[in-house]
């Protein structure tokens, strides 16, 4: 069976380093059913994909090999409607910052829902996946909870976040709670950040 599911994560083309599909905690294949939870109404595309988003916490995040601090998300849309994404972290392993870009459109986004894909390299060459992702719900200006989830026939591979516009805020959780619970995603399942003492030249669009 686990072979199985490693033939199967590979060739699925999940996102990132092929590393990542044996034994451990970047297996990013569980089984079980992507949720479908509730996005944001009239949502507003440019001012949420504009500028950085910290996250404050998350669980089954498999864009990196390596755990890292500092975790960031920054946003730009184009002229053309094309929304730019750049996710990096410090990898203290490496010493330097890591970065994965993602890229999509806001003509993804239908009806003023809070939903769209985005599409990311595979193992970093030409090839592409692409990942639905849920905005469950955000203020624009403090807090937003992300839920992403690739359906491959019995199994997952799912990440969530909970962002904030400021590093280490505190003012976020009472909103976010209720939304997860809404949502039936446990924030028990979530990791806090480490965005102590981020170092330099953080990577940029």
């Amino acid at each position: 069976i686990s072979l199985f599911l490693c033939v199967l994560s590979l060739s699925q083309a999940s996102i990132f380093d092929y590393y990542k599909f044996g034994s451990g905690p970047y297996a990013p294949w569980k089984a079980g059913a992507c949720l479908v939870p509730s996005v944001q109404d009239n949502f507003q595309v440019n001012r949420f994909f504009t500028g950085h988003w910290y996250e404050h916490h998350s669980f089954g995040n498999y864009l990196f090999l390596f755990d890292g601090k500092c975790p960031t998300v920054e946003f730009n849309v184009t002229s053309n409607g094309e929304i730019l994404a750049l996710h990096y972290h410090y990898e203290k392993v490496l010493w330097k910052y890591d970065s994965v870009p993602g890229t999509s459109y806001t003509h993804f986004v239908k009806d003023g829902q809070g939903y769209l894909p985005i599409t990311y390299p595979v193992l970093g060459g030409p090839a592409t996946i692409e990942v639905p992702t849920f905005i469950v719900g955000t203020d624009y200006d403090n807090w937003a909870v992300v839920y992403s989830c690739k359906q491959a026939s019995v199994l997952k591979a799912e990440m969530s976040w909970v962002l904030t516009r400021a590093r280490n805020s505190t003012d976020v959780l009472k909103p976010v709670l209720d939304l997860l619970r809404k949502n039936h995603l446990d924030f028990n399942r979530y990791t806090p950040a480490d965005n102590d003492n981020c170092p330099r030249n953080e990577p940029h669009l």
